[in-house]
């Protein structure tokens, strides 16, 4: 019984050592979680294909083939697919206040690129 119990206290020490391990969403493993900046980098684009893809279809234009192309690009520039992508932005969601931070990133680097195109901010009322 001895023997039994110090297995069991052993074996918690061991798996409590200090490293925090992170809850991944299912088939997420730890090696194709994109750093933090690089997902800032692709929110950043995917809300820049968003933009365009709003304008053309503004203009009347069929976006289902653009929609479809710009979205291969983004996952070639980025080497991901699309099912990584999801797994990410879940994985970014678990920690809703980082993930809010990030955004915050995002709309900055988009309000820069903005400004360095001189396009107009537009800013909702009370921002």
């Amino acid at each position: 019984m001895r023997t039994f119990i110090a297995s069991c206290l052993i074996c918690l020490l061991v798996s409590c050592n200090g490293h925090k391990k992170e809850l991944l969403p299912a088939g997420l493993v730890a090696d194709s979680i994109l750093p933090r900046e690089k997902m800032i980098s692709v929110l950043v684009d995917v809300h820049l294909v968003e933009a365009s893809l709003n304008i053309e279809k503004n203009r009347g234009g069929d976006i289902a083939l653009l929609s479809e192309n710009y979205y291969q690009g983004l996952c070639r520039k980025y080497h991901m697919s699309k099912r990584r992508f999801r797994e990410n932005m879940n994985y970014y969601k678990m920690d809703p206040e980082n993930f809010s931070k990030m955004y915050g990133e995002v709309l900055q680097n988009l309000t820069d690129l903005a400004k360095k195109e001189g396009q107009p901010v537009k800013r909702k009322a009370g921002k």
